[in-house]
């Protein structure tokens, strides 16, 4: 059975090489010296209908021992050719001899034929593909992704078909949407991204052009120079509040129950709400198997993680994957900031599973759920005492799909939970500040959906048009103190109390067509929101005047014209709406710099909805031999934007926030040469992202002038593979903040001891030294049996390069004589990146 090889879910995509997909030239034997060749040609049609099959996969390969097939550059293994509208495909220059064809596609069941050219001449062949609507062999295939690109790649297997897997999630991606600049997650970019130990969805995606992040303890994205509450994540379609492990270090999704990661940091299709910077979906993907149970487990220096799987001929399919810390390697991370971290009181758990059951007929249900929690519980000399916190994400779906005259209907309801439990207080100290008690707090936040959407039924094509609604019922509940907007001694006299509650009731629309001979595709999209407030108390702003709009239109449009079948070139533009903005860090944490959450403010009277507009050119182009190279230009306005005060000056007696708008433009560069034997990548960004507020403009906390990122993986003998990543960032803005002193000293109190209150100057107006990490890591990989065994060694910062985390303040050390008079020399503190940090692990697998 073939594999996909990706992460891509197979109820989405379980399609084999789209395009020219060739091995690499071999010498030719003395089969490919007979002198006349033939042509096979044929067409794929449907078995019950008769009609065409298009973008169905054709594949020709000898069955004949030691056969080669011809092309221009010399003797290949296989040829692979995509199906036109008419469900033709022909293949030229055939020398005699016994051949397999084999022909896939979406929604159909495989069909493989074994023909005889026994002279060079035309031979027709046609084949009928039987429908199968409940995609159970795509289940099985996607399930062994994960084993089949080390075990192809390693130990004998067929890299061609790795290959044509990895090249297959791309061509998919381009036709699943029409924007220039979504992306896709494959399991290859998480194993060859070199994440923090074990496999790290959103550390994989901080390796794509435009993203960046805060320093090396961060799994967070910082989407094109905005922050991460920017960008919206959603688990089954139901939205996350920062998903992360450990106070933001790891992601708290394991990624084996994910089939499908898209990232949209442009324009995004109009049923997917929300983020003002960008959208990352997360799909869970079906269990898989023959009937047997299959799983694996892994333990690796942070956790030990064990997966389940049972596919049920008939009847539906089961996956379960559950994961426990032990935090070994975390420890000594967090030892390099001067905490001594044997004890540390931490540890975090996640489980995540779907279930597939098959009704009948034409109707399925799809139920998939997340629990994840982190739990800080304890003492640590010097840095927490009399400490019991708690903070992580539930979240569940279920979904009921039909079929019924043409049409796919799927109706879902689902509902995510967010919570912050601080019991007892905490005490935290960070030499030379002074300690200070936070006192207890909660942070809850809510979200129900009710969702449904009708689209023809297109088996495996990307629908012509669709239709949906959903009604998202949101609330937060926060009592706490104020969130901490800066690098200084937080407010813990002042509790903050604020709920709210809002209806989000969003109807959609899109639709597809081509013209210009199929080469142009237009992609016009509707979303309409209409937002009712039902209440809550504790009025938190006196920083700007909130959006009367209460009818809130989102178009978009998305333009793709193909040059050729390897070349197209894209446009899209379109709005978006955000109706929870995160002003601060809030919750605990295990050391100063280090939130597990932010106080989130909702849309209401006196505080704006978020309104981004974004717009994007770009173009892509196959270079051959598994080459992708693409360029995007970007623009983004962002109004209604909340945000701390900008105004120089001494912080006490500030309003809570102040409204502005961002804008946002560059480009992103990238070339890629997608293989399992060996493959390449290399993004380059420049851009800049600016806040105008409060008569300042000034570059937003999560701008990245430069960002390049270059990866490189080779598949080498005894099942190793050995990756190497590089990332290196401009640095990070921030405001310096300090403590000053009273009036009876210096300005700045040299020699006084007495502070008399904590002050910012200009606004983002300092940043942090570049950022520079090259991270190396070799996978081994062995099959046994029915089973297989993996092992790792990681080094992330193999240079030991001693980058700048979060900032941690500053402090004035003297004066300079300058040609126009003194000037103030600063201690501008951050807290310590990763030292050179080695990293391992074990997987087991069977099946």
């Amino acid at each position: 059975m073939r594999a996909c090889g990706t992460l891509l879910l197979c109820s989405v995509l379980t399609t084999p090489a789209l395009g020219q997909a060739t091995a690499a030239p071999v010498s030719a034997p003395a089969a490919t010296a007979l002198a006349l060749t033939g042509t096979v040609t044929g067409r794929v049609l449907d078995a019950l209908t008769g009609e065409p099959v298009a973008h169905a996969v054709v594949v020709l390969e000898p069955f004949t021992e030691g056969l080669m097939l011809t092309v221009a550059d010399g003797a290949v293994r296989y040829r692979s050719q995509l199906t036109g509208e008419s469900g033709a495909y022909r293949f030229g220059d055939v020398v005699a001899g016994t051949y397999r064809l084999r022909a896939e596609r979406i929604g159909y069941r495989a069909v493989s034929v074994t023909i005889a050219v026994r002279r060079p001449a035309e031979a027709d062949v046609s084949v009928a593909m039987e429908s199968e609507p409940v995609l159970l062999e795509p289940v099985r295939v996607e399930q062994r992704a994960h084993a089949f690109v080390m075990a192809a790649a390693g130990s004998g297997g067929s890299s061609a078909d790795a290959d044509a897997a990895r090249v297959s999630a791309e061509r998919v991606r381009q036709a699943l949407f029409v924007a220039p600049d979504t992306r896709v997650l494959t399991y290859d970019d998480v194993v060859d991204g070199v994440t923090l130990g074990e496999g790290d969805v959103f550390r994989a995606l901080q390796r794509f052009p435009g993203v960046g992040t805060r320093d090396d303890y961060s799994a967070e994205l910082w989407s094109r120079g905005a922050p991460w509450p920017h960008t919206r994540v959603t688990f089954d379609g139901v939205p996350l509040f920062n998903p992360l492990h450990a106070v933001g270090l790891l992601s708290a999704i394991a990624p084996d129950v994910l089939g499908a990661v898209f990232f949209h940091p442009g324009v995004r299709p109009p049923a997917v709400p929300g983020g003002a910077a960008a959208v990352v979906e997360l799909r869970t993907r079906p269990g898989g198997g023959d009937g047997e149970l299959r799983g694996s487990a892994d333990v690796s220096l942070a956790s030990a993680k064990l997966a389940l799987e049972q596919h049920v001929a008939g009847r539906g399919s089961w996956l379960v994957a559950a994961r426990r810390s032990h935090l070994a390697a975390l420890q000594g991370g967090l030892g390099s900031l001067g905490l001594d971290t044997v004890d540390l009181p931490f540890r975090f758990h996640d489980v995540a599973g779907r279930a597939d059951v098959q009704l009948g007929g034409s109707s399925r249900i799809e139920a998939s759920g997340l629990w994840e929690e982190d739990r800080l519980h304890g003492d640590l000399a010097g840095v927490l005492e009399r400490t019991d916190a708690r903070w992580g994400n539930t979240a569940g779906r279920v979904t009921l799909r039909t079929e019924l005259l043409g049409l796919e209907l799927s109706q879902s309801v689902g509902a995510s939970r967010f919570s912050v439990r601080t019991d007892a207080r905490q005490i935290r100290t960070r030499d030379p500040a002074p300690a200070w008690t936070e006192p207890a707090g909660s942070n809850r936040i809510g979200h129900t959906l009710l969702a449904g959407e009708l689209a023809p039924t297109m088996k495996g094509e990307v629908a012509s048009w669709s239709v949906g609604y959903d009604v998202a019922w949101m609330d937060v509940d926060y009592d706490g103190p104020l969130p901490r907007t800066h690098a200084v001694e937080p407010d813990t006299l002042r509790q903050l109390l604020y709920a709210r509650s809002l209806r989000v009731l969003g109807v959609h629309g899109d639709v597809r067509f081509s013209t210009a001979g199929d080469r142009l595709t237009i992609n016009p999209g509707l979303r309409l929101e209409a937002v009712q407030n039902l209440g809550g108390h504790g009025r938190v702003a006196d920083g700007g005047a909130g959006s009367g709009q209460r009818l809130r239109p989102a178009p978009r449009i998305a333009v793709r014209y193909a040059i050729s079948d390897s070349h197209t070139i894209s446009a899209a533009a379109g709005r978006s709406w955000q109706h929870a903005q995160a002003l601060g860090l809030a919750g605990p944490s295990v050391h100063p710099a280090f939130h597990a959450s932010h106080f989130w403010l909702w849309s209401d009277a006196t505080t704006p909805a978020l309104r981004a507009d974004i717009a994007s050119i770009g173009t892509e182009r196959w270079l051959g031999d598994g080459w992708l190279v693409a360029a995007t230009l970007f623009a983004r306005h962002a109004s209604g934007l909340t945000v701390p005060d900008p105004e120089p000056g001494r912080l006490g007696g500030r309003p809570l926030y102040v409204t502005g708008e961002g804008r946002a433009r560059g480009m992103e560069l990238s070339a890629r040469r997608i293989g399992a034997r060996w493959s390449t990548s290399l993004g380059y960004t420049a851009g800049r992202s600016d806040v105008e507020a409060a008569g300042y403009t000034y570059p937003s906390s999560a701008d990245r002038h430069q960002i390049v990122d270059a990866m490189g993986a080779v598949q080498l003998p005894a099942g190793l593979r050995l990756a190497v990543a590089f990332t290196a960032m401009s640095g990070a803005p921030f405001t310096r903040a300090y403590a000053r002193l009273t009036a009876d000293c210096d300005d700045f109190g040299f020699g006084c001891d007495n502070p008399n209150g904590s002050w910012i100057e200009a606004p983002n107006a300092e940043r942090t030294p570049a950022y520079r990490s090259l991270d190396a890591s070799l996978h081994w990989t062995r099959t046994i049996g029915r089973g297989e065994l993996g092992a790792y060694v990681q080094v992330r910062n193999l240079l030991d390069r001693d980058n700048a985390s979060t900032y941690a303040g500053s402090a004035p050390i003297g004066r300079i004589e300058t040609r126009d008079g003194s000037e103030i020399v600063w201690d501008d503190r951050f807290e310590s990146g990763l030292p050179r940090l080695p990293l391992a692990g074990v997987r087991v697998s069977f099946r």
